[in-house]
Parts: C-alpha cells; structure tokens; sequence
C-alpha cells in the first residue's frame, strides 16, 4: 500500500451536482476524505470529477475519480463509510507533485 499524508484542504466533487468535503490524507493514488462522499456519488462508487490543491501549490490537481469504503471508528461504532476517492487517470506531473508532498511532509526527502 502506497504511503500517505496528512492533508487539510477542501476537496471539490462534481458528479450530478458539487460538493466540498476536506482531506484528511492523500497518497499517489487516493484520498482519505473527513465525512463520506455525498450520496449522489457514493451510492455508485462515483466517477466523479476531483479537484484540489496540495498546500503551498497554486496549479490544481484535477482527475476523475472513484469512492471506496473505508472502515471508521471502533468498537460498537466500527462501519464502512465510502471516504477513500481513488484518483484516476491523474497526469504523471500531478502524480510526481503528489508523491513529493508526501515525501516532504513525512520528512522523507
């Protein structure tokens, strides 16, 4: 599994309609969102159209992208709730700008 960061900025999801829900993580490949993706998307699993920006960066990253489940809370509370996006036909420079976030914010460069 690919590594990932924390991340905490505004996630914007087009599919019949818009939506802004905040990252929590982000990875080459996928995004861990706060709350779950709205219905319209997470019902299907998406495609939808993704768009945000990594801090610091003023080119946005943009794809299409799929929900997935994620398993949240513990215990009693334990559920899946479609939170991850996975980012489809991202561009190799958004994949590389990406990839050189999370190296940086885990200290890895």
């Amino acid at each position: 599994m690919p590594v990932s960061a924390p991340l905490r900025v505004p996630v914007e999801l087009r599919a019949s309609g818009r939506w802004f829900r905040l990252a929590e993580e982000v990875r080459p490949d996928a995004l861990l969102l706060a709350q779950a993706a709205p219905p319209d998307i997470a019902e299907n699993g998406g495609p939808c159209d993704v768009a945000f920006h990594l801090p610091g960066d003023r080119a946005p990253i943009t794809c299409r992208g799929r929900t997935f489940e994620v398993v949240v809370g513990r215990g009693d509370d334990e559920r899946a709730e479609q939170r991850g996006v996975r980012l489809l036909d991202l561009d190799e420079a958004s994949r590389a700008r990406i990839e050189t976030y999370v190296r940086e914010r885990l200290g890895l460069t």
